[in-house]
């Protein structure tokens, strides 16, 4: 374990870090007939609309309180109830997150005294669920936005007294990196050992990019409801997907007694949900999942000419960081730089790979020699290596599909090992020259011969 270095520039030029208040609308979308509203200037809502647009192609409804110049001075909380009033008149949510931005932060905003003193005010609201996070630009992550999300999502909605306990039923904590095809693929394991997931967020009914009726939508399309959040309290167990929510985890473990367990990539990973899963059950392990590690194994064997010892950097949030790196080490790939957004990762911190806390700058092909580079497509426009670049991250703006990448499970490695392996492929040349024999001759010598 080493310490990571942290980069303290005056001047960020290449940024690798976004708002929290991003994933935090981010989260909000994998709630049924949610809406976010960010507290701030109307470009504050408008750069996460885009970002979030342009990575899933999907409509965003991201609300905001428009404040100006004169609110910023004067105070904000006409603003936010005049927010509030309007949207639960018009749009009806069933969840309606209040995300702060730094303008209301410094400015000294107490949206949680403006929601109480607004449900107050309008009991015909009462049954909205308002929920307050704050998530100043100054402070965290796009991936701590998410994680706070969540955990004030089912601190505030679970109920406080379950009647009873389901151990069928599972609690999936979701973190800002996690696809909805590991959604879809993590709900097949489940299903198979015949328990019954709650995904806490679920994006794989909401950002899967399907067409719904009708032109317009207000609120998510998807997701899960509030009446499953409820139900959290009384689930058998939990698996965190991401360790930037183990302190959501650990809340219900100690208030409700719900133990958990965390799933991480790779096929280590993968083997120690699966032996999990049926101890827990006492049920045997499916043929058509040990017939997809039995094709891990292959794609590992088939793969691992071209994989092992190529040479390997990344910038990412530090949960999908840490998940690649599980699977780097498992095939022997050589990690020359991970650079992440933030240093409170316990995953991160107990890794023996070079380890910075700073902008993508710290990737620059001047001071690095690898195979492959992964990170989101502003890396990939900035930087100018000649390693071949694998888009992973926020925003993957210029592909499409992005929802579509499996990491988790063995089925989510398979298809990594794949695109990278095939990377490289395409940038290396053939390892044997064809020989051309010296006795050789073209067809246009033949006709000249016989003429």
């Amino acid at each position: 374990m080493t310490s990571p270095y942290i980069q303290n520039d005056a001047l960020v030029t290449k940024p690798l870090k976004t708002s929290p208040a991003t994933g935090a609308a981010l989260a909000t979308m994998g709630f049924t007939g949610a809406i976010p509203l960010i507290h701030g200037s109307q470009g504050c809502s408008a750069f996460s609309k885009v970002f979030l647009i342009s990575h899933f192609r999907e409509p965003f409804p991201i609300q905001n309180s428009a404040i100006d110049q004169v609110a910023a001075v004067m105070g904000t909380d006409e603003n936010l109830t005049e927010a509030l009033k309007n949207i639960c008149q018009r749009q009806n949510p069933q969840v309606l997150t209040v995300l702060t931005s730094g303008l209301v932060e410094m400015q000294g905003c107490d949206i949680w005294r403006v929601i109480k003193d607004f449900k107050h005010q309008n009991p015909e609201f009462e049954s909205i669920q308002i929920v307050p996070v704050s998530t100043p630009d100054f402070k965290g992550t796009m991936e701590t936005g998410f994680a706070k999300t969540i955990d004030v999502i089912v601190k505030q909605c679970c109920d406080p007294s379950p009647p009873v306990t389901h151990p069928s039923q599972v609690n999936v904590l979701c973190s800002v990196s996690t696809t909805t095809a590991d959604i879809e693929l993590i709900e097949r394991y489940l299903t198979a050992f015949d328990l019954t997931p709650i995904f806490i967020p679920n994006i794989a009914t909401s950002l899967d990019g399907h067409l719904e009726e009708g032109d317009y939508h207000s609120t998510s399309t998807g997701g899960t409801s509030i009446e499953q959040i409820k139900k959290t309290s009384s689930s058998g167990f939990t698996l965190v997907l991401g360790e930037s929510l183990q302190g959501t985890a650990q809340w219900l473990e100690k208030r409700f007694a719900i133990p958990w367990r965390s799933i991480s990539m790779g096929m280590q990973g993968t083997d120690d949900l699966v032996d999990y899963l049926t101890q827990y059950t006492l049920k045997p392990v499916p043929n058509w999942i040990e017939r997809a590690r039995s094709r891990l194994q292959d794609a590992v064997l088939d793969t691992h000419f071209v994989l092992t010892h190529s040479k390997v950097a990344l910038a990412a949030e530090p949960d999908l960081a840490f998940g690649l790196v599980n699977i780097f080490d498992e095939v022997g790939m050589r990690i020359k730089k991970i650079v992440t957004t933030h240093a409170q990762h316990d995953g991160l911190k107990k890794l023996s790979h070079p380890l910075a806390v700073g902008d993508m700058s710290l990737l620059d092909d001047s001071a690095l020699s690898v195979d492959l580079l992964f990170g989101n497509s502003h890396l990939h426009k900035l930087n100018r290596s000649s390693a071949e670049f694998i888009k992973v991250g926020f925003p993957c703006n210029d592909v499409y599909g992005n929802s579509e990448q499996c990491f988790v499970g063995y089925e989510g490695m398979r298809s990594q090992l794949f695109r990278m392996a095939n990377a490289l492929m395409e940038r290396d040349e053939a390892e044997v020259t064809p020989h051309v024999s010296i006795y050789s001759f073209t067809s246009e010598e033949v006709v000249n011969d016989c003429a």
